[in-house]
Formats: structure tokens, sequence, C-alpha cells
């Protein structure tokens, strides 16, 4: 019974894992195309915008909570929540999303 009990727990963990990991991969995508979305804003307009929503785009999409934030004239982050107190950022300086919160260069 015992080891019926700790292999229905193994197999839980996994499932959490994957559904996480894979849940994360998807909000990346959703989050690369707001990523997009400021860039071009910031082409057309010489400068980046102050809100998702004045490159008409929502914070929450598909249930999950976006966040954008202007650094200064060139720099910004866009991140969302993976479980609560962690996330995973974008940032315009390096391009790239990370799993830890940091300064950013300027």
């Amino acid at each position: 019974m015992k080891a019926i009990k700790c292999n229905l727990s193994v197999i839980l963990l996994i499932a959490i894992i994957f559904t996480s990991c894979f849940h994360s991969e998807q909000n990346k995508e959703v989050g690369n195309t707001l990523v997009k979305a400021i860039e071009e804003y910031r082409k057309t307009n010489d400068s980046l915008p102050n809100s998702l929503q004045e490159i008409g785009q929502n914070e929450i999409i598909d249930n999950v909570l976006f966040c954008y934030e202007k650094v200064d004239s060139v720099n910004y982050m866009v991140w969302f929540g993976t479980t609560l107190g962690e996330g995973i950022y974008y940032y315009s300086d390096t391009k790239k999303w990370e799993d830890r919160l940091r300064k950013m260069r300027k």
C-alpha cells in the first residue's frame, strides 16, 4: 500500500511539473506577441508605450496577467507570474526571457 501511495505521489508531481512547464512556454509565446507589438510601436512612434493599453493590448490574456514596465526611454520589461511570488521576465536589454527578477543595464 505504501508503494502505491508513493507511486501516485511521484506521478502527480511529474504531472504538475509538466503542466507548469507547458503553460510557461505557452505564456512566453503570448509574451513574445506583446514584445513584437511593443517593438512595432517603438518603430512607428520612436518611443516606448507607457502601457499595454497604449498598444491596444489587455493585461489579462487567457486568464494570465501580463505586466509591462517602461524602465527608461529605451528599456522595458514584460513578465507574467508562474506561481505565487515567482515569474518569468523578458528584458529588452538582452532580448531574453529569464526566471529571475534583476535590475536592467542602462
